[in-house]
Order: C-alpha cells, then sequence, then structure tokens
C-alpha cells in the first residue's frame, strides 16, 4: 500500500539536512531507538544509522502502523504536521519533528507542558529537487523529551 503521507504537496517534499538531524540527535542517547516514518527518498535512515543509532524507515502509512518500543525523530510533511501531532499524541509516542518555526501560531501545537521547541541560531537549509530552500526557519517540536533535553524551559535556544 502506498503511504497516506506520500500524497503531500511539491512544497512538503525537502529532505532533512544533516545539520538538522546532529542538531537533535546531541541529546538522544545512541541506545534509544528511532522511528523515522516519512519516507521522501530513504536518505535519512542512512544519516541517522551513520551517526550509531538504531533506525526503523520504511514507505510505509504513517497513520496505519507504530513501533511501540521507538520515539519519532522526523521532519513530517508540513502540510499534515496538525494530523501527524494529534496521532503522536493519541499514541502518547515521544516525539521531535521538525517544523516551521511559525508552527508556534497554531493552537494545536499547544495543550500541555510537555512540548518544548529547539531553535537553533540560524536557519537550516533544506533542499528539494528544484534545489531551492524554503523561506522559513525550522525547528525542533519536542513533546514528552524533558528527560533527553534535559531541562523543563519550553524554548530551548542552541
Amino acid at each position: 500500500m502506498l503511504a497516506t503521507h506520500l500524497k503531500w504537496a511539491k512544497n512538503d517534499d525537502y529532505t532533512t539536512p544533516q545539520e538538522a538531524w546532529d542538531t537533535i540527535l546531541q541529546f538522544i542517547p545512541k541506545s534509544e531507538k528511532l522511528w523515522l516514518p516519512f519516507y521522501y527518498n530513504g536518505d535519512a535512515e542512512f544519516k541517522v544509522q551513520s551517526l550509531g543509532y538504531d533506525v526503523e524507515h520504511h514507505q510505509l502509512d504513517f497513520f496505519e502502523y507504530d513501533l511501540p518500543e521507538h520515539m519519532v525523530i522526523d521532519n513530517p510533511p508540513y502540510g499534515i504536521k496538525k494530523e501527524v501531532i494529534s496521532h503522536l499524541k493519541k499514541r502518547n509516542k515521544p516525539f521531535a519533528l521538525l517544523l516551521p518555526l511559525h508552527t508556534l501560531e497554531r493552537n494545536y501545537i499547544y495543550g500541555d507542558n510537555a512540548l518544548q521547541v529547539l531553535i537553533k541560531k540560524g536557519k537550516f537549509n533544506f533542499f528539494n529537487k528544484s534545489k531551492c530552500s524554503p523561506p522559513y526557519k525550522a525547528c525542533w517540536f519536542c513533546w514528552n523529551m524533558k528527560d533527553y533535553l534535559q531541562t523543563d524551559k519550553q524554548l530551548i535556544f542552541i
């Protein structure tokens, strides 16, 4: 079955730069099992595995399967970010999602004190097939990850 999350708009098709992986993974122990559910071109698996992590990354429908012992770390299609966040919270699954900073303006991101936002100085340089980077700044939205980030602060500047 083709994955539902593969039906995103062309402007959702940006691969995650290595710098973005490095930014979030500095907080995650290599003993953690990571689930990267959004496939794009499949290169995320190799980028994260090369850093020593146990990774699950398959071209399956995110909404149709689960890996209970795995934490979700990924760059979801922005066109379905509200649905992705809601789905992960319903499953009580810790996550770090690379999303546009302007996601902070959306009501659906709030609701509890488990949300933390990791904001890097400067922008990540994403590229898609047309070799252009989006005009907005992206940052890591983390939920139920205070033990990993080792702080109760909701905004973390690095």
